[in-house]
């Protein structure tokens, strides 16, 4: 909690005032279950590498190509939760998906599933770092071994030196209100001109540090069907995304990460890339 409040007095989290809520509580389980004493952590690969994305389309982050992780990742661990639950009838339990005051890229390391990375994810040495988090926290005291993940990343610096608005800082965390994933998803009014040209054909999010990661040569492909990109979305051509009235912005985006955003902030993005006035 030490290291996002720092983070957080920098200024770097723009304006996502939720991470300055309940703050205290980042460092401490206990204080999100009562009598915690076990933090499983899992994770979910969901590289894609998506033919039907084209270079002459508009580019949609691979996390928001398929169905809501947000949904997906909470409906797998409900079902270890129920498991738990069988197993200890009296055991506490709470699901958390990047909602909720939990740290999942702490616990994540803690538990060996990897190390942070120059660009601030988690990397797996054999799967990389396309791979979405979740958390059970739990009364259940459950036995673990003492995994550790060691940091490989050594002198490569090449996430850093590949981000387009140089929003990577050499302490390993991000300056948000550089980021283009930050700048297209989670930033409320216009986007400045300093990142006019900077954000390419990126509407929604960027993989720039994540595709040249050279744990990412050989990432590991989704398994999970409902984590299949969907067609409706990384096929529309510039036509088709301009055509979208907020309407079917409701019915082609009913199941992404996309609708949260809003057809709003999504159209001030495709005219920030075609340099249209936004």
């Amino acid at each position: 909690s030490s290291h996002i409040a720092e983070w957080i007095a920098a200024g770097k989290n723009g304006t996502m005032g939720f991470f300055e809520r309940n703050l205290e509580k980042r460092g401490d389980i206990t204080s999100l279950v009562e009598g915690a004493r076990s933090v499983i952590v899992a994770g979910l690969r969901y590289y894609s590498n998506d033919p039907s994305a084209g270079e002459e389309n508009y580019f949609v982050s691979r996390y928001a190509r398929a169905k809501d992780y947000h949904q997906v990742i909470e409906e797998k661990l409900t079902r270890v939760q129920k498991i738990i639950k069988k197993e200890v009838p009296d055991a506490a339990c709470r699901v958390f998906c990047d909602a909720g005051p939990v740290t999942e890229k702490a616990w994540a390391i803690r538990a060996g599933l990897g190390w942070r990375g120059k660009h601030s994810l988690v990397i797996n040495k054999d799967i990389g770092s396309f791979f979405f988090l979740g958390v059970i926290v739990t009364t259940a005291e459950l036995l673990f071994d003492n995994a550790s993940a060691r940091d490989r990343c050594a002198d490569c610096n090449l996430c850093a030196e590949a981000c387009p608005t140089g929003a990577i800082c050499s302490d390993r965390t991000i300056d948000a209100r550089r980021c283009i994933s930050y700048l297209t998803v989670e930033h409320d009014g216009s986007i400045t001109e300093e990142f006019r040209g900077k954000t390419e054909r990126m509407i929604f999010g960027c993989d720039r540090c994540q595709e040249v990661c050279p744990y990412n040569r050989k990432a590991v492909q989704y398994t999970d069907k409902e984590l299949e990109p969907e067609f409706k979305i990384t096929s529309l051509t510039r036509k088709e995304w301009l055509d979208i009235t907020p309407d079917d912005f409701k019915k082609i985006f009913k199941s992404s990460p996309l609708r949260r955003t809003g057809f709003e902030k999504i159209r001030r993005n495709i005219d920030f890339v075609d340099h249209r006035s936004t």
